[in-house]
Order: C-alpha cells, then sequence, then structure tokens
C-alpha cells in the first residue's frame, strides 16, 4: 500500500489532490511543504515568549568577580558575556556605588525589577522581590547607592543570583535580563572589604581648595578644622604627586587693619607649622596674609564675618601649572 493509499484508508482523507500528482510532482510538492514547515518553526522560536528570552549571564565556569584595591579606590568587578560589566565601587571620600556599565544600550528608560533568586542549582530556594531600579539612558543605565547596593552584596554573598528586568530600548517584545552570578563571590568580596579598611577618607578634589575657619579675634584651631588639617596630611603622605601648597591667612573687618594684618600672620602661620610637624616639607609650602582684605562675602551680618576668617590653603599637583613663589604681605 503506497502512501496516498494509507492517507485515504486510515484517515478518511478523500483521493485527489497530491495522490493524483505523479512521482515526480510528488516529491517537489514534499520537499517544498517541508520546507514551510522548517521555515514555520524557526520564526516562531525566534518570536518566543519573553519568559524563553535567553538572559546576560557568566557561565558557571566562566563567572569571577574581580577586585582592584588601593587607598584612592575599592572596585569588585563582575564581567557579564554579551553585555558588559557590573561594577561595585567606593572612591576615597565618597559613598560606595553599584552601576551597571554595558557595551551597548540594552535597556529601556524607566523601572527594571530587581530581584534575588536561587540560582538554578539550587531548587526550592528563596526567591526576593527587592524593588523597582531607575534605568536611564547613556553609559551607566543602573547607579544604586550605598544602601541599595549594600542589600545586593548580602544577597550575593548568600549565594542568590541578582537579577535585573527591563523592556528593551529597541522596542522588542522580549525583556532585557542582566544577571549577576553569585558563583565565587565570597573570596573576592573579603579582599574588598579589606580594601575599605585601608580606604582614605577624602580624595584630592575634595582637599585640593580647603578652608579652616577661625573664631572671632582668635587664632586658635578649632576640633573641627583640625580634622580638616589631618585629612590633607594623610593624603598627601600617600599621594607623592602633590608638590605644593599655598597657604593664605584672613580676617573679617572688625578691629584695626594692622592688627587684623598681624592675626592673619599667625593664622597662616599656625596652619603651615601644623602641616610641618604632619610631615610635610617646609619648602614646599609659600604662605602670606592679607588681613581684612579679600572678604569672601559682606562683613555686614555674624555669618559673613564667620566666613572671611579663614586661612586658605590650596594644593597643586607635579605637572600643573607653576605658581611663582609669593612674597610675605606687607601693611597696604
Amino acid at each position: 500500500m503506497n502512501e496516498c493509499e494509507w492517507l485515504h484508508t486510515r484517515r478518511s482523507i478523500p483521493s485527489g489532490g497530491l495522490c493524483d500528482l505523479d512521482s515526480p510532482q510528488r516529491h517537489r510538492f514534499q520537499r517544498l511543504f517541508y520546507s514551510l514547515v522548517a521555515l514555520i518553526v524557526s520564526v516562531s522560536l525566534i518570536s518566543g515568549s519573553p519568559a524563553q528570552a535567553r538572559p546576560f549571564h557568566a557561565d558557571l565556569g566562566d563567572s569571577a568577580w574581580i577586585v582592584d584595591s588601593s587607598i584612592f579606590e575599592c572596585r569588585m568587578v563582575h564581567e557579564i558575556p554579551f553585555y558588559g560589566r557590573a561594577v561595585f565601587e567606593h572612591l576615597a571620600g565618597y559613598k560606595a556605588k553599584f552601576q551597571l556599565r554595558p557595551q551597548s544600550p540594552r535597556m529601556k528608560s524607566g523601572k527594571a525589577s530587581l530581584v534575588s533568586v536561587a540560582p538554578h542549582w539550587k531548587p526550592g530556594g528563596k526567591s526576593t522581590d527587592l524593588g523597582l531600579v531607575p534605568v536611564t539612558q547613556g553609559r551607566f543605565p543602573v547607579t544604586l547607592r550605598s544602601h541599595q547596593s549594600a542589600r545586593m552584596l548580602v544577597e550575593l554573598f548568600e549565594g542568590q543570583d541578582l537579577v535585573f528586568t527591563r523592556a528593551p530600548w529597541y522596542g522588542a517584545e522580549q525583556s532585557a535580563k542582566v544577571v549577576l552570578s553569585p558563583v565565587n563571590f565570597q573570596a573576592s568580596y573579603r579582599e574588598y572589604l579589606a580594601c575599605l579598611t585601608k580606604l582614605l577618607p577624602v580624595n584630592f578634589e575634595q582637599i585640593r581648595r580647603t578652608a579652616i575657619y577661625f573664631p572671632s579675634s582668635h587664632d586658635r584651631l578649632l576640633p573641627s578644622e583640625l580634622k580638616k588639617l589631618d585629612d590633607i596630611a594623610l593624603y598627601v603622605k600617600a599621594d607623592d604627586s602633590v608638590q605644593s601648597f599655598y597657604v593664605d591667612g584672613h580676617t573679617d573687618s572688625l578691629g584695626g587693619r594692622g592688627d587684623n594684618l598681624e592675626l592673619s600672620q599667625k593664622r597662616a602661620e599656625m596652619v603651615v607649622q601644623f602641616l610641618v610637624d604632619r610631615g610635610i616639607a617646609s619648602d614646599q609650602i609659600a604662605s602670606r596674609w592679607h588681613g581684612e582684605r579679600y572678604p569672601v562675602t559682606s562683613n555686614r551680618t555674624r555669618k559673613g564675618r564667620a566666613q572671611n576668617r579663614r586661612v586658605t590653603i590650596r594644593l597643586e599637583k607635579a605637572g600643573a601649572p607653576v605658581i611663582p613663589p609669593l612674597a610675605k604681605a606687607g601693611p597696604p
């Protein structure tokens, strides 16, 4: 019994049509039919539901967390194939943060869901919704501050996947999913924590222009101002590219001009001596004093006078424009 006879007897398919074709014609028709079926199956697989989309993630054998440590910054980086990087970062003087850094845009602006889920090799584990996080266009579409990044670190340390899900920027139906893997995380996290204990309290941008404030008619340094000077000395001893210090003393307008000039000198010299006592070479420091000249704001108010009673410290690194040594300022 041939194929046409079998279809006719077993499936109640009437004779005619394909079965009336001669053998070569029937074979050509069958090849065309099967090619069409294969094309339909391929298209349906490509345009499947969002749940079938393959997320961006590192495979078990490739998952790694790389730590970059210094006294100026601590960074822990997770490479995500075909996506980019996930970065936990803490810069000296700033709060910790987390960022997604894709090679190209993947997510549409708006809100992405963040979920902590058990990896596929730990069936039956917990799943925790960590809420929605903002997504923007640009180099760093997801940036999370210290309290959110700290929660993420806890989840990863406990062996959980972290999954970001958001509609793709190019308008496709499938959601873009980015997964952070906990594989090889714990050892790197301990190294990252060790780096944080050695991080400087400030960075160069925070101290390159510093104002030290004084009580009215005094050259006494307050505890808050001593802390500023300690931070400057600590940073400079760690960064030998800082080569020059420019110290300028000022007063408010209360009192005589001669007395104010002398008081501004005492203030400037006190700051210089403090820096020298903390290990900064005196030949790197140029100082001058100005009395009540060059106020930064009006002396008519108490708040204004408090801002004018100051010594300013300007730091310059090697390679910065050279400023000629400053002469000692004398009476006007």
